[in-house]
């Protein structure tokens, strides 16, 4: 213990009388950087020579300098997004290591403006990942996709296409991704969707299958399963001024379907509805439902419940066969929605609650055959210091906290359900279902 204490005081006793030399300046020293990081710097600067950086302006992968193992040698692809002079100014420099050295491997160049995004995806079923580049050409709506594969530092082109919207999905199970491709007509006024799978060594196309006649701008591109083990892609685009319709692509029978779409119409006729709100798994049973849209009736001369509406939510099968599931309330601008009881469901009305003395709430009610209404419940969402004592005030009771909200509920004798039925149909709106989010 002795020794302990000693040594301490031994060293400082040095640094006092200045038996120990050193230079302040050491004790500023910033961290060297290793010898890889300044030998990648040189080879990315000697690469982009005079030529500036040019990020991908969308999606997820955004940095200019990236790194991916592309060919599956278990050593990262370092890729530099830049724009270079010359006739193709967009340039993805691809460097490779060479034992402790960076080299460039290959540049690939295209037309356009910019970069618009870059994706990473297992397609060939090889080692390594294939690189999906997309690129702004001017001012046009389309853009332009590349998808290229590296092998031995080699990189192939494997498919080209102009495009609106594009994801990529698993959608014949093979454990490769397929890519999914949406594109305008020559004509303007239909879009058609193309299916890229890769089959005996090839990125191929599968016959095209079009979008409801009247689809307009795309708003949303999902992908899901129809029911287990069933994938599709679900296309949700503007259709006249106020109206959203849902095109479901799959493969049936192996063959790229648009599996809503009435062959006489050429309309997704009954995916058509006037409220933006869009397909989501919204039980969690993993199969994306669809939302179906019946307007509430009204309380004459209160405008709060007016455009109130009850969603009913139902699946598709293959075949285009129709399965309600459920029906839900939304309430957009507090940001919940309740799992409707079925008994709930005829003849409900929504508006706000607003009496004196009384705090402002959602209420829900149903009307009876003689013109009154029977109220089921009511929600609040109280803020502020008293949020917890207001919830628990009045004979109401806590349905759930998020932030600094407490979301508050009463329940009447006619509602069939009590405080823990109904805490387990209360739930949050995610993101994803927010109506004119485009995300």
């Amino acid at each position: 213990m002795k020794l302990k204490i000693i040594l301490p005081l031994l060293l400082l006793l040095l640094l006092m009388t200045g038996c120990y030399s050193f230079d302040s300046d050491d004790l500023y020293a910033l961290p060297q950087r290793s010898r890889e990081y300044r030998e990648l710097q040189t080879a990315v600067e000697t690469a982009l020579g005079s030529g500036s950086y040019s990020a991908p302006v969308s999606g997820a992968n955004r940095q200019a300098i990236q790194q991916v193992d592309l060919d599956g040698d278990g050593l990262e692809e370092v890729l530099v997004f830049c724009k270079l002079e010359g006739e193709r100014p967009l340039k993805l420099l691809i460097l490779r290591r060479e034992e402790e050295r960076f080299v460039l491997s290959c540049t690939l160049e295209g037309d356009g403006t910019a970069f618009d995004s870059v994706q990473y995806a297992q397609i060939d079923g090889q080692p390594g990942q294939e690189i999906l580049l997309s690129r702004r050409i001017g001012e046009q709506v389309q853009q332009f996709l590349s998808v290229y594969t590296m092998t031995d530092g080699l990189t192939t082109e494997l498919m080209s296409s102009g495009y609106t919207a594009f994801t990529v999905s698993d959608l014949d199970g093979d454990q490769r991704s397929d890519i999914f491709v949406l594109r305008a007509n020559s004509d303007g006024l239909r879009a058609s969707a193309a299916l890229y799978r890769f089959r005996d060594g090839e990125l191929t196309k599968d016959v095209e299958a079009s979008l409801s006649t009247g689809a307009d701008s795309v708003k949303r591109l999902l992908t899901g399963n129809l029911a287990p083990g069933v994938p599709a892609v679900f296309v949700a685009s503007a259709f006249d001024e106020n109206n959203l319709i849902t095109d479901v692509f799959s493969l049936v029978n192996d063959v790229f379907t648009n599996i809503t779409q009435n062959a006489e119409s050429g309309q997704s006729s009954q995916t058509v509805r006037n409220y933006y709100v869009y397909s989501t798994d919204v039980d969690g049973d993993g199969a994306i439902e669809l939302p179906d849209t019946l307007p509430l009736t009204a309380i004459e001369g209160d405008a709060a419940s007016e455009g109130q509406y009850r969603i009913i939510w139902y699946s598709l099968a293959a075949d285009g066969t129709r399965t309600d599931k459920m029906n839900t309330y939304h309430n957009f601008a507090e940001g919940w929605f309740l799992f409707l009881p079925e008994q709930w469901c005829r003849e409900l009305c929504v508006t706000k609650r607003r009496g004196e003395g009384e705090p402002a709430g959602t209420e829900l009610s149903r009307w009876e055959a003689d013109g009154s209404r029977t109220v089921l419940a009511t929600v609040y969402a109280f803020t502020g210091e008293q949020a917890q004592a207001m919830s628990t005030r009045d004979g109401r009771f806590l349905l759930a906290q998020r932030g600094d909200v407490c979301y508050a509920a009463r329940l009447s004798e006619d509602a069939g359900l009590d405080e823990e039925q109904l805490r387990a149909r209360f739930s949050f709106i995610s993101v994803d279902l927010l109506p004119g989010n485009e995300g």
